[in-house]
């Protein structure tokens, strides 16, 4: 019984070695699937970027510029006007009415003033020829004076009157599209009551608020590359100004940049602004290929299909791309896909990219 059970124990070790041998047999012989990538020059940008809003620069709320109702109106939201277009007429019955009356009393004037001056050269011939006395003409041309004074002001009131009337209809002061109508026929409105607001889109300003650590880097100047949520092409403007102080509750630069003749950008939207610093041409590989360890980050060369653990030094990432400032050279070949998954010395296979 003993020597049944003595072989039987002696038969499981050799078993379990030779499983042993054929585990360590295959972790040899194991190999990782993975894709590769030369180290290449890439263009780096050293820029930044901000969400910013943008405001209409020309985008003038039509006022009434007298007390009166509105008669008509001749556009509507969304209306297409050019600068001189009739927008509006208000009523303009008293207006007339004033300047009538402004011009018949300025009329009243000059014919009082021609009978004056009428008068004073008769008398002017009798004091001639001595049959009045010359202090006779005093109060002629105190009257006559009185008369030329009154007639100034009248034409100053004719004017008065007849600017008031002129402001009876209303005409767009730019090019632009009816953003909205305020008022509506038969409103009555004061001085400076709203009737209707006028969008123009060739003249736009930029607001990008960038971090404040900034401040020593940005300048007037600076080219900065616009993007609208609503427009697929780029611009690229220049910096105009920074306003002198921080916007208190996000401690940021307003950066403000001028977008003219863009009629496809629209006021009150928002917009990407970036700024680019510099350009560096430096060594990168894809940003998938660098590897965190506890020595820090490590890239993985392949050579002859085994992987070499290299630490490295990077820079900037960009559009997958990530900057190696030192530990590899130009054109070697390192691990992208899978290389999370290698150890220094491990035996590697090449799939496809």
């Amino acid at each position: 019984m003993f020597r049944q059970v003595f072989i039987l124990f002696f038969l499981s070790l050799i078993l379990f070695a030779c499983g042993q041998e054929e585990v360590s047999e295959k972790k040899k012989q194991r190999t990782i699937n993975i894709t590769t990538s030369p180290v290449q020059i890439y263009n780096f940008k050293d820029q930044e970027s901000a969400i910013g809003t943008i405001e209409g620069l020309m985008d003038p709320t039509i006022r009434s510029e007298i007390a009166s109702s509105i008669k008509k109106i001749y556009t509507k939201t969304g209306s297409i006007l050019k600068k001189g277009d009739l927008i509006a007429q208000l009523d303009d019955q008293d207006y007339r009415y004033q300047l009538e009356l402004a011009e018949a009393e300025l009329s009243q004037l000059k014919i009082r003033l021609n009978g004056q001056n009428k008068t004073y050269q008769r008398n002017s011939e009798l004091v001639d020829k001595n049959f009045i006395s010359p202090n006779a003409l005093d109060e002629i041309v105190n009257k006559k004076n009185e008369t030329e004074e009154l007639i100034k002001i009248q034409e100053a009131r004719a004017k008065i009157a007849k600017y008031r009337l002129s402001k009876t209809k209303l005409y767009s002061p730019i090019n632009g599209k009816v953003e909205k109508q305020i008022a509506s026929i038969g409103d009555f409105l004061k001085i400076g009551d709203p009737i209707i607001q006028i969008m123009n889109n060739n003249r736009l300003r930029a607001h990008v608020p960038f971090p404040e650590r900034l401040a020593t880097k940005l300048k007037p100047g600076l080219p900065i590359e616009l993007k609208s949520p609503i427009v697929e092409e780029k611009i690229i403007v220049k910096i105009a100004e920074l306003k002198p102080q921080l916007i208190s509750d996000s401690l940021s630069i307003d950066v403000i940049a001028d977008i003219v003749n863009q009629p496809n950008w629209q006021a009150g939207g928002s917009v990407r602004g970036t700024v680019v610093f510099k350009e560096i041409s430096n060594l990168s590989v894809p940003e998938q290929s660098i590897i965190l360890r506890p020595a820090g980050q490590v890239v993985y060369v392949i050579r002859n299909d085994v992987a070499f653990e290299k630490s490295v030094q990077t820079g900037i990432t960009q559009n997958g791309n990530t900057e190696i400032t030192s530990g590899l050279e130009l054109d070697e070949i390192i691990a992208v896909d899978g290389a999370a998954y290698l150890t220094d010395e491990a035996k590697i296979n090449i799939t496809q990219n």
